[in-house]
C-alpha cells in the first residue's frame, strides 16, 4: 500500500520531531525573532511619521499612514509652493 499525502506528511513530521527536536526549536526561535524585528521596524516608522506630523501641527489621531503622509505633503507644499528644497 502506497503512502498518500496526509499519511506521508504525518510520517515526515513524526520523523522530524523524533530525530531533530533541536532543529525545530531553532527554526521556531528564528521565525519568532523575524516577526519581532518586523513589528519593531513597523512601529518605529509609525512613531517617526507621527512625530513629523505633530511637528507640522497635524493631529495624527485616527489617521492611517497614507492619510498622514498626504497631509504632511500638503503642509510642506503649502510652506514651500515653488518646490525648492533647503535654504537656497
Amino acid at each position: 500500500m502506497a503512502l498518500l499525502g496526509p499519511e506521508l506528511l504525518a510520517l515526515l513530521i513524526l520523523l522530524i520531531i523524533l530525530l531533530r527536536p533541536k532543529v525545530i526549536t531553532e527554526i521556531g526561535r528564528g521565525l519568532g525573532e523575524l516577526v519581532r524585528e518586523f513589528k519593531r521596524g513597523e512601529s518605529e516608522e509609525k512613531r517617526k511619521l507621527v512625530k513629523v506630523a505633530e511637528d507640522l501641527g497635524i493631529d495624527p489621531r485616527g489617521k492611517s499612514d497614507e492619510e498622514l503622509l498626504e497631509e504632511i505633503r500638503r503642509k510642506l507644499f503649502a510652506q514651500n509652493p515653488q518646490g525648492e528644497v533647503g535654504d537656497a
